[in-house]
């Protein structure tokens, strides 16, 4: 005879089930970055598709590109770079967006008819930017 308890086994299973259903999803993040100097090259990998929104800035001219959705947890990162680059950054823009900067030395400036952007995949890019030249 089977125990008026054993239909009740099955409670716990989905009770374990509806919670990790209703759990919040990770914040999506910026898994990989780099700047190749040598090739005016950005690229950067995130763990969720991302639509990046690039421009181009002045005083002091530099490239900005948000991505719009993805989380970066660090205080922001600087990496000091040479002529014509200054620096690159990495950090939190607003809640949600993280921002690169890539910032030139003064006196120089890029087309932004030649910047461009590539997606690898939706989660994979790459922002090759013409050579900067002085102003």
């Amino acid at each position: 005879m089977k125990s008026r308890w054993s239909k009740f086994s099955v409670l716990p299973a989905i009770v374990l089930a509806a919670s990790v259903i209703a759990a919040p999803a990770e914040a999506a993040v910026l898994q990989f970055w780099r700047f190749d100097a040598n090739a005016n090259r950005l690229v950067f990998l995130t763990d969720v598709s991302v639509q990046p929104r690039v421009q181009l800035l002045n005083n002091p001219t530099r490239l900005v590109v948000d991505l719009p959705g993805i989380i970066f947890s660090r205080t922001t990162v600087r990496q000091p770079s040479r002529n014509p680059i200054q620096e690159i950054r990495v950090g939190r823009f607003e809640e949600q967006t993280t921002r690169i900067v890539v910032e030139l030395s003064p006196g120089y400036t890029l087309d932004p008819d030649e910047v461009q952007v590539r997606g690898a995949t939706a989660a994979q890019w790459s922002i090759d930017l013409p050579t900067p030249r002085r102003f």
